[in-house]
């Protein structure tokens, strides 16, 4: 079980000379570093260089001639690994940002998984000292890529993770898109499209100490756009046609609500409290049953219909209908339109969203592969 740990730097000449006396101190003997070096004109090569002494064998550098982006360097990384016969792979970046204390934990779960992620958004996990806005970017960038792709792992955009060479070679690294900040996130989706055993566990993500980061606004979007050219790509998930068709059912409902209340209200003159009520039960039980046989039908197989499933569908679609209300009431007390009716489009765009990411993500949740026993 032949480790390497792949660091990718870029002037971190503050951190490096700290962090791999750090991390050998806390690693069993099979475990090798290799740090990828675009060249830092600070010295973080040559700093690297002057700890080879203490660690022979174990200790690596791989100095590329020009700074070509996150995705490029880890490529290079793995490349180097899979061709001197490394078992297995973690990604760490070299600000400290990544506890090394994680890594026993990671060892242990790589013995009976493909993939390994540190992962800040599952119980136990977190960020410190990350501005609010921050915060957002990260974790609604992470829920974006999971609606689009339809991919279950809750922090698709990290970069602690671990990786079996199998998965690697599962993956194609010849087939990978991304440029920079995206392929944590294209990585993880080839994983578990190639049917990759995938586990998270909990990390606290720090913010650097020392330096300066090198991910900008634009590397961010670049990432948001590139999402779909990925999902095009691999031709594996159904995330937009689920979304169609989830409006389309959405559609149906709304027809069956309004044809109740018609007759019941309208010409039987009914109470229409009562009837509208009982409308959004009629409704959004016929809006499960379709999206269940229909939408999310390749979320969850052949699985039968569920009173779980159910509530949870209704509880959702009550979120669903508080969004549109309190993003309607928003618009109308803030900005001055020219027709109320723009607001309430705009509170039935946000319910609609909520409603089918909670459909998505929960009632039709789709299952993880199961996982495989390694030797």
């Amino acid at each position: 079980m032949q480790v390497l740990i792949v660091i990718i730097t870029y002037n971190e000449i503050d951190n490096i000379g700290l962090l791999i006396p750090e991390l050998f101190a806390i690693v069993p003997p099979n475990v090798d570093v290799l740090v990828v070096d675009d060249s830092s004109p600070d010295g973080t090569g040559k700093a690297v260089e002057e700890l080879f002494p203490a660690y022979p064998n174990r200790l690596h550098l791989l100095t590329r001639p020009l700074k070509e982006g996150t995705a490029a360097a880890y490529l290079a990384g793995f490349k180097w690994g899979l061709s001197r016969d490394y078992d297995f792979f973690l990604q760490f970046d070299g600000d400290f940002s990544h506890d090394p204390k994680y890594i026993p934990r990671m060892l242990d779960e790589i013995k009976i998984h493909d993939v390994v992620i540190g992962s800040r958004y599952i119980k136990g996990g977190g960020i410190e000292d990350w501005t609010f806005s921050r915060k957002f970017i990260s974790k609604g960038g992470s829920l974006y890529s999971r609606i689009i792709l339809s991919c279950p792992v809750r922090d698709l955009t990290g970069g602690y993770n671990m990786w079996r060479r199998t998965a690697l070679e599962k993956i194609g690294l010849e087939k990978i898109l991304s440029k920079s900040y995206s392929l944590q996130i294209e990585l993880k989706y080839r994983a578990y499209c190639s049917g990759c055993s995938i586990k998270e566990v909990p990390i606290i993500f720090t913010d650097r100490k020392h330096g300066v980061s090198k991910i900008s606004n634009s590397t961010l979007l670049e990432a948001l756009f590139i999402i779909w050219k990925i999902k095009k790509n691999v031709g594996v998930d159904r995330g937009i046609d689920q979304f169609v068709k989830f409006f389309i059912t959405g559609g149906l409902g709304t027809i069956t609500n309004l044809l109740i209340f018609f007759l019941c209200v309208d010409l039987l003159g009914l109470n229409p409290v009562l009837i509208s009520i009982f409308c959004f039960f009629i409704a959004g039980t016929q809006n499960y049953v379709i999206n269940h046989k229909w939408s999310f039908k390749q979320n969850i197989s052949n699985e039968p219909l569920s009173f779980k499933r159910w509530f949870m569908f209704l509880f959702g679609s009550l979120i669903g209908y508080v969004a549109n209300i309190s993003v309607m009431s928003f618009m109308i007390s803030q900005f001055t339109l020219p027709l109320k009716t723009i607001a309430q489009a705009c509170g039935i765009a946000a319910g609609m969203f909520i409603n089918f990411t909670i459909s998505k993500l929960i009632v039709f949740r789709k299952k993880k592969q199961s996982t495989p026993q390694h030797e």
